[in-house]
Order: structure tokens, then C-alpha cells, then sequence
């Protein structure tokens, strides 16, 4: 079906126009209100001269306001451009440079910054809670809600889109602009079992992909968003107990406090239906208690980029029969998936190949890098470079990425291989393999080592568990402890970082 943004609001205010669309806090808006919001916002914009095409950074934590404003700039045809609140000023700064944006949406958390960001060919829109704090702060120039209460008149018509400029995380170098016009919302309601009955939990950053469709799925199928400020693992039990949650999008490192909080093992979690996960690997262990406590038919574990969309998911009544490893499903819904050689063969079943996925939710390319999107084609498949191998019964499991690969005395090592071993220790709750530079190796194969609460454990053990369940020139020929280790806003480990920290003696 594909329908825009704007139009999928309307015809659901139409057929359950005072359903709740958004919770948040102690307050509540219903599908009509959503869509008067939206629309006094689209009338307010245009005012401003915004127009089709035209970028416009959002930087704010999670707010009600934050959702407003996509669908009525995508309604303009105007391209929200979220920033991740988690990057540096400079790369925050640069990020709205190169959209060659005229305005901004700024929301609370961000006054003390606004000066650092600030442009003379850019103008703040205070929005959230920071309207309140506007009259205080020296760029404050506009407000989000003064603005929407002097809006009048007609929408303009006819420009309504879906396009986001979805920023990826910078991991490697500077984050990129995404464009993104197709979600796929369909295809995952069907593949993931999302419907419009349910009452959802959004506590993922609205900045982040995963954030911003999962946040938007449900308002696109007239479901009803429970939508959290930050993540905290006692809030998302008492929103589950208290407000019957159905289903969530819950990272893995988000699941591992869950569990860990006191209330896991006694709040009532009966309403769920789906959690769905992904962004990174999910313990056995984690994977257990989970199934142990919900069923299991609710935990689904999925694999996406930003530029891909989602590409594998499996399903819960597999996950218990594929604790081990990171396996991510069979191919999903509407996609069409190879695993490719380097040179551009398809590789047997078992073989480690470049996964390039065909389908209907992929991005359009890089804003303004021909170059750079170009490199992600291979005909009229996607890659990013994520590299995985199917096993005999056409199951995916997700290997690691072109770039963690550890060249150790010429061989090419998947960091991921050995990392799924380590985690079978018992002591150890997370193992992360680098490459350090060494003369001899070329990159010398480090395990980095995270111990569970109040466990022990040596190097020489760490490395003599390594060494009986591998090949000899995979095993880690140095074992550090740290901590915690680094990490972006979507809890993907910064291996980059982690071996700077490494090499300056940042360990145990």
C-alpha cells in the first residue's frame, strides 16, 4: 500500500478518531487531536516559508512534539532530519551544516548548547519542554507551541511525502544523512506481528532509526504509543504492568537491564505479545531467561541497517532452538537476500558471504554522496557490508561486519566467531575480540572481557577456554578486563574506541 505519512494520519483519526494515539506522562492525545496538531503545525511551517524538499533538523529527546513534527514536515514535503543528542557539538554542528539548514527544532536538554550550534543562517524552533525554558535562553527565537496556537487556515496540499533524513551513528567517521521514503510499515507489521490493536511502548530515542520507525509504525497501523522520555528499566515494567502493553522494540542491552532489575521476576507481564530486538547480539543466557519467564512465542529477533531496512527476523518459536550464536532469522517479509563472494558469486550454504538484501524498504542514498551510496549497490541489491552464512535449514546467522575482521598472520579472523565462544564461560557476561597492531601477527587477536557480578576469572583461564573450542590461529593471544566498554546510543560496542582504550592501558 505505501501510504504517506500524512495520509495513514488521516484516514485514522477518520475510522478511530478518539482512540489515544500518544501517551506520555500523565497526559494523553487521540487520533483527532494528533491530526489537529499536525496539521495547525503544517499551517504554522509553511508560514515560516519551509518547503518541499527543504531539510530541517529535530534535536530533542523523546517528546510528543518530536512525533508532531514528522508528520508535518514529511506532510509539507519537507525532510525532518533527526540528530543524535548523544554526538559531539561539533559533529551536531556539522550535521546541520550540510543539510544547509534554515531552521532547527531544538528540544529541552539543548540551551546550554544552542550557542555552539549556532549558525547566522539558522534559526531555533523551541519545542517540548524547552518552549518553556525559551524566553531564558539567548537564540531563543520561536516557539513550538506559540507558533501552533497562532496557525491558521488551510494545509497546503499536495506535497505530502515520507522522507527522513535518518542520520547513521558515525562509528566511522562522520554520520551520514540516510534518506529514507520507504519504511516497509506492511512488511513488519506482517513479518513481526505488530497490529492496530495494539498498545505499544516506544522508549527507543526517536532520533535513532529503530526509534523513529517504531515509534511511527504503530501511529501508521492506529495503534496506540506509550512513548517514554528515556529508557529505564523500572519504567518499562510499570508501563508493561500498569497500561497492559502488547508489544515493544527493546534493544539488547535495554533487555539485559530489564532482567536484571528486581521487579523481572514479579511484575505482571502477561499482556505481551511481541518484543522485538535486534542492533546486536542477544546472550544465550539473556535469550533463556526471557523465554523462561515470557513464553516463547514473544521474544522476535530481527537484523536492519539504516540503509538496508530490516533484511532477517526470527520468529519466537524459534529463538529457543537457536540460543546459541547470533542467528537472525530466515529473510523477511518482502525481501529478497544473497550472500555474495567478493567476487560478486554467491556463496554455498555454511560459506561467510556480504549480505545484499532486494526490497521495497530500502533507502534511497546518501544525501548529496553520489559516490558514497554507490558503493552500497551491487546491481539492484543493497549491502552495507554486513556479513553472515546460512545453515542447511535457510536460516541466517549474522557474522560480524567487513570491518571487524582481524587479519591475524594473514588469515582473516570473524571477531564474532570467537566472541560467541568466550560467551559460553560462565563468568563472563561479555567478550569482545579487537585487532592490536603487532610486527609479528600484523594484528595481534585481543579478547576483551566484561565479568558477570561477583564471578572471577583469570587471562590464562579466559584464554585456555578459547583455546579447546578453537582453531589454534583463532584463538585471542591477549585477554584484558575492563568494567564496561564503549558504546554508541544504540548499545553497538565502538570497537574503534575500545582498542584506543585498550592501548593506552585502560584495562585490568
Amino acid at each position: 500500500m505505501g501510504m504517506s505519512l500524512l495520509k495513514a494520519l488521516r484516514l485514522n483519526a477518520r475510522r478511530v478518531p478518539q482512540r489515544t494515539a500518544l501517551r506520555f506522562r500523565d497526559t494523553r492525545m487521540s487520533y483527532a487531536e494528533l491530526l489537529q496538531a499536525t496539521e495547525r503545525a503544517m499551517c504554522a511551517l509553511a508560514d515560516l516559508g519551509i518547503a518541499p524538499g527543504e531539510k530541517v533538523p529535530l534535536l530533542s529527546f523523546n517528546h510528543p512534539d518530536m512525533l508532531v513534527a514528522y508528520f508535518a514536515l514529511t506532510g509539507l514535503g519537507a525532510v525532518p532530519a533527526p540528530l543524535n543528542y548523544r554526538l559531539s557539538d561539533d559533529d551536531l554542528r556539522y550535521g546541520m551544516d550540510a543539510a544547509h539548514a534554515r531552521w532547527a527544532l531544538l528540544g529541552s536538554g539543548f540551551a546550554e548548547r544552542a550557542e555552539a550550534l549556532a549558525s547566522p543562517a539558522r534559526r531555533w524552533i523551541w519545542f517540548g519542554d524547552a518552549a518553556a525554558q525559551a524566553p531564558q535562553v539567548p537564540r531563543a527565537e520561536l516557539r513550538w507551541g506559540d507558533l501552533l496556537a497562532q496557525a491558521g487556515g488551510t494545509p497546503p496540499e499536495g506535497r505530502d511525502g515520507s522522507t527522513i533524513m535518518l542520520h547513521t551513528s558515525g562509528t566511522t567517521g562522520r554520520p551520514k544523512g540516510a534518506l529514507r521514503s520507504r519504511f516497509g510499515f506492511e512488511e513488519r507489521a506482517i513479518e513481526q506481528g505488530f497490529g492496530m490493536d495494539d498498545h505499544t511502548l516506544c522508549v527507543l530515542p526517536l532520533c535513532l532509526s529503530a526509534g523513529c520507525v517504531y515509534a511511527l509504525l504503530p501511529l501508521y497501523l492506529g495503534a496506540s504509543v506509550s512513548l517514554q522520555e528515556h529508557f529505564d528499566a523500572g519504567a518499562v515494567l510499570d508501563a508493561i504492568e500498569r497500561e497492559r502493553i502488547h508489544s515493544a522494540m527493546l534493544l539488547p542491552a535495554m533487555l539485559q537491564r530489564i532482567v536484571e532489575h528486581p521487579r523481572f521476576a514479579t511484575a505482571d507481564l502477561s499482556s505481551l505479545r511481541v518484543i522485538q530486538s535486534g542492533a546486536g547480539a542477544i546472550p544465550a543466557a539473556l535469550k533463556r531467561t526471557l523465554l523462561d519467564r515470557l513464553g516463547d512465542g514473544v521474544l522476535n529477533i530481527y537484523a536492519a541497517s539504516t540503509e538496508v531496512g530490516p533484511y532477517a527476523n526470527l520468529k519466537g518459536p524459534e529463538v529457543r532452538a537457536h540460543l546459541d550464536g547470533n542467528c537472525v532469522g530466515r529473510p523477511f517479509f518482502g525481501v529478497e537476500l544473497k550472500l555474495l563472494a567478493d567476487d560478486g558469486h554467491e556463496v554455498p550454504t555454511g560459506e561467510v558471504g556480504e549480505i545484499c538484501c532486494r526490497s521495497d524498504s530500502q533507502y534511497d542514498g546518501y544525501f548529496e554522496d553520489e559516490a558514497l551510496t554507490a558503493s552500497t549497490r551491487r546491481g539492484e541489491f543493497l549491502t552495507v557490508g554486513d556479513l553472515g552464512r546460512f545453515d542447511a535449514d535457510g536460516l541466517l546467522y549474522f557474522v560480524g561486519r567487513k570491518r571487524d575482521i582481524i587479519k591475524s598472520g594473514g588469515i582473516n579472523v570473524h571477531a564474532s566467531e570467537i566472541e560467541d565462544v568466550l560467551q559460553q564461560h560462565p563468568a563472563v557476561a561479555e567478550a569482545h575480540c579487537i585487532g592490536l597492531p603487532d610486527e609479528r601477527w600484523t594484528e595481534l587477536i585481543c579478547a576483551v572481557i566484561v565479568l558477570r557480578p561477583g564471578a572471577q576469572a583469570s587471562a590464562d583461564e579466559i584464554a585456555a577456554f578459547a583455546a579447546e573450542r578453537l582453531a589454534p590461529y583463532k584463538k585471542p593471544r591477549r585477554v584484558v578486563f575492563v568494567d564496561e566498554v564503549p558504546r554508541n546510543l544504540t548499545g553497538r560496542v565502538l570497537k574503534a574506541q575500545l582498542v584506543e582504550q585498550v592501548l593506552a592501558g585502560a584495562h585490568r
